[in-house]
């Protein structure tokens, strides 16, 4: 009875191994927007079947610094509004479908953006073309440290177009973003901003049932052997 006791606190054991089990690859990217690059993940190597993947998580993170927006009312009326000053990023591949279980996008697009309300007095004196950062008719916006991110996790309906001993790219697209709500009589400059983050892909596995019946009858040999 004991040996048999033995073996299923083994088995237990293992099943518990399993669950946890995850391959993590990470990898980083940056640059002045706009900004494209293209990243290479490894396929989920499943030994042959002897690995079930359970699930894909995808993640995306994104980090900008730094910049200015000027806007510079030369309107002869008063401007007031909402800003927004930053980068938006998403990602593409061509070789694997990044879906969702509703065939949606597996991350929406990451917004990493400053934002604020401005109020600027009609034009004084500066004439269209200077994008004069001065007040009160002007203002000068500096871009904080902002980071963001977005995840979410493969259709299982997928799985195959990521099972393999290859590799696959995951294209990245990170555009600067400036917006006052389009107030006429306003115009605007910008200096880049600096942006960076980083896509992780996170395989989720457990072996197969018969590999796991396997090692708990190993287990169990090995019990015997001993008595």
């Amino acid at each position: 009875m004991k040996r048999y006791f033995a073996a299923l606190v083994v088995s237990l054991a293992l099943c518990g191994m399993a669950t946890a089990a995850q391959t993590i690859q990470t990898e980083t990217f940056g640059g002045i927007p706009n900004l494209t690059d293209t990243l290479t993940f490894d396929e989920f190597d499943d030994l042959g079947g002897t690995l079930i993947l359970l699930s894909i998580q995808v993640l995306v993170d994104l980090d900008v610094s730094g910049g200015t927006l000027t806007l510079d009312n030369d309107a002869a009326t008063p401007a007031s509004g909402a800003f927004e000053f930053g980068a938006k990023g998403d990602i593409s591949s061509s070789d694997v479908s990044l879906l969702d279980a509703a065939f949606q996008p597996v991350t929406a697009e990451v917004e990493a953006l400053t934002t604020g309300a401005f109020a600027l007095d009609p034009n004084i004196g500066d004439v269209s073309g200077d994008f004069d950062s001065s007040g009160p008719d002007g203002m000068l916006i500096n871009g904080g440290v902002v980071a963001v991110g977005d995840s979410g996790y493969i259709a299982s309906a997928l799985f195959g177009q990521y099972t393999g001993l290859g590799t696959f790219d995951v294209d990245v697209d990170v555009t600067q973003w400036s917006d006052f709500g389009g107030v006429s009589g306003i115009e605007y400059a910008v200096t880049p901003l600096t942006a960076g983050g980083e896509v992780t892909v996170i395989y989720n596995y457990i072996p197969e049932p018969a590999t796991m019946s396997l090692l708990g009858l190993g287990a169990l040999a090995l019990i015997r052997r001993k008595r």
